[in-house]
């Protein structure tokens, strides 16, 4: 069986074996025979099950059935029979994605006196030789028993290892590094006595707030960066060798706008060489944890846009805790983040389906601990936005943002661990969707791989670091596109002057807010160096409390000096810059060529500005709906997700 990723006007398919199926996925920790049945009878045909015998941070088993990796070059493929014949018997006709964890397991450390578990300490163990090649061996042994066995059912592997199976490195939670690490990473930077940074240094907020060149973390981390993709591409050849690319192959990776504790001390801001290798196909990632609540707009934990951008597909995965969740589970841990209730549970649930079918992903509902979707209400709503999903894959699909914002993961290596790192990339992707029209998320070195001309305004959020082709790209593709530059850009490759042209003065104070009509913003923490505009041909749009300029545009160039920007600045922006604005008021909304989706949040009379006359279809509720003067009104109670697939556009 071969099978692989199709478009079909715009929507991205899984083709299995000649047959085209919607990228929509059931996942769980605790597969059994009541949640698999629930999902099939309920229309899903693809399942995931992981094998693995570890346990994950919760102290409980990542799978019951088991792992099998039990000895040196020993495995027992029990533990995976038993788990296949499950899913089988109560998914008769579904397809399955095999997800294999990597890490070492605890008779291999035993075995091998290693002081260290992969699991915590990822960039050490990718220093770990003969871990790696033994791992490869179990790769390839699982992956040819389960072709020669099941290759019929199975459509995709899976690979995982690390903290949370996202491939983190240890450095979230404490500092140890070894002396054969220092040494390597002394060998690839060429300076035998360079310093290895301490924890203090690691985790300073200490001003200034951005690291030099010769900053010994900043370098440190730069290096750190580059492990763990290299032992992700390894893992991923070593699979192709066997697959040939005639199985999809895909992981958790990629995650570009976290809070400091995850984005730099996990050591994941290198992570664009995977993304680029064609021995990937699958991105995985869970939806944003900043903004589940039913009052927020559900956003992305990567770059999604630039998952296509780099030929991959992304998954977007579902692992909300449902109201169901509060219930204790098998270790009687009871789930926090949770629902009060089922109709906020489905609201939110709604809310997750629009953000992911606006980008053209997998919809991938994970029942983490099982138990999760067993009630006859949300049972029902798996298989009303199953039927959503594959009529919304019948319909032609493109983007029709007209903003695209831009971050630079690497970038992130230069800040401390303040909250700048949130302030410029989590607080503002959260922001952008409550500003009333769609926006498009890159990394910012895939600038030189899009069409700039279909957008309206640019946004460059932590450009730090900008390459030359960067740079080259953005002069002479977006010379009559508004750009808009955050705190520092290019601050560490040439200057900002280099690519903004509204003029600056740094100032000597680390703590002054920014005032925008009564919303007042800014970082966090104290920052340092920061900026006034000072510039006698620039329109001052807003000043810092203390009355100095702190953000204004000159031609098509907007400066912003700090970051956690607003979304009445970011919607006044748009709006000045043409972009079409469907909604003036904040909340979630989700639109592409197929549809448009909004969430109340405040207000229950909704009227959203359609970019022309047309008639809609609510695709949850039901009704028929047409505009009036290009607007779209209706009625809705308070957290009501509606989703209007155009039907017709009126002349």
């Amino acid at each position: 069986m071969i099978t692989r990723i199709v478009t079909e006007n715009g929507n991205k398919m899984f083709e299995i074996d000649g047959k085209l199926f919607a990228p929509a996925a059931f996942f769980s920790f605790r597969p059994t025979p009541a949640n698999v049945s629930l999902f099939y009878r309920n229309g899903v045909r693809l399942f995931q099950l992981r094998v693995s015998g570890l346990k994950n941070t919760w102290n409980m088993n990542y799978s019951n059935y088991g792992g099998v990796w039990v000895g040196d070059h020993t495995y027992d493929f029990a533990a995976l029979d038993r788990q296949m014949e499950m899913f089988m018997k109560f998914a008769p006709d579904g397809y399955f994605m095999l997800v294999l964890q990597l890490d070492m397991p605890e008779w291999w450390r035993a075995e091998n006196n290693c002081e260290f578990d992969s699991y915590v300490r990822l960039c050490e163990a990718s220093l770990e030789e003969k871990w790696i090649s033994d791992a490869c061996d179990y790769l390839q042994a699982i992956i040819r028993y389960a072709e020669e066995k099941y290759g019929d059912r199975i459509f995709m592997y899976g690979m995982t290892a690390g903290q949370s199976n996202e491939w983190f490195d240890h450095m979230k939670y404490s500092h140890v590094i070894s002396d054969r690490r220092a040494a390597d990473y002394r060998q690839k930077i060429g300076e035998p006595d360079a310093v290895i940074p301490s924890k203090e240094e690691f985790r300073s907020k200490a001003l200034p707030s951005l690291r030099e060149d010769d900053d010994p973390v900043y370098k440190f981390r730069k290096y750190s960066c580059g492990l763990v993709p290299d032992l992700i591409l390894r893992f991923a050849r070593s699979a192709q060798e066997v697959l040939d690319h005639k199985k999809l192959i895909g992981l958790f990776y990629g995650y570009a706008t976290s809070t400091a504790s995850w984005q730099n001390r996990c050591s994941i801001n290198g992570f664009e060489k995977v993304w680029a290798s064609n021995d990937i196909d699958m991105l995985f990632a869970p939806a944003a944890y900043s903004c589940r609540r039913l009052q927020d707009a559900s956003s992305f934990q990567n770059n999604v846009d630039s998952v296509a951008v780099n030929n991959k597909l992304y998954v977007h995965e579902i692992d909300h805790h449902t109201y169901l969740s509060k219930y204790p589970s098998e270790n009687g841990q009871i789930m926090d983040c949770i629902y009060d209730d089922e109709p906020t549970t489905i609201a939110v649930l709604r809310r997750e389906f629009c953000a992911l079918a606006s980008k053209g992903g997998c919809l991938y509902w994970f029942d983490m601990q099982g138990g999760w979707y067993a009630s006859p209400g949300l049972e029902a709503e798996i298989q009303h936005e199953m039927h959503i999903f594959e009529e919304l894959c019948q319909h032609p699909r493109q983007s029709v943002s007209e903003i695209a914002a831009f971050v630079d993961p690497m970038s992130y290596n230069r800040m401390k661990d303040c909250s700048m790192v949130s302030d410029c990339g989590q607080s503002n992707r959260n922001s952008l969707h409550h500003c009333g029209a769609p926006y498009d998320l890159f990394n910012l070195n895939d600038i030189t791989k899009i069409d700039l001309g279909r957008y309206k305004m640019l946004v460059f959020l932590n450009a730090i670091e900008m390459s030359d082709e960067v740079k080259k790209t953005i002069a002479q593709k977006a010379k009559n596109i508004t750009k808009v530059w955050l705190y520092a850009p290019n601050k560490a490759t040439g200057g900002i002057a280099e690519v903004c042209p509204i003029g600056l003065q740094e100032l000597d104070t680390a703590a002054e807010k920014v005032q925008y009509g009564e919303r007042i913003f800014g970082f966090g923490d104290p920052v340092a160096p920061m900026y006034a505009v000072d510039d006698k041909d620039a329109e001052i749009l807003a000043h810092y409390t203390n009355g100095m300029p702190a953000c204004a545009r000159k031609g098509k160039d907007v400066y912003i000096a700090v970051g956690n920007v607003p979304s009445e600045l970011w919607r006044d922006l748009a709006r000045e810059a043409g972009v079409h604005i469907y909604t003036d008021i904040p909340g979630a909304f989700y639109a592409d060529s197929r549809f448009v989706a909004r969430q109340t949040v405040w207000e229950t009379d909704i009227t959203i500005h359609m970019p022309f006359d047309c008639v809609v279809e609510e695709m949850f509720d039901g009704g028929t709906y047409k505009t009036e003067n290009k607007d779209l009104k209706y009625t809705a109670e308070r957290g009501k997700t509606k989703l209007f697939l155009i039907r017709e556009i009126i002349d």
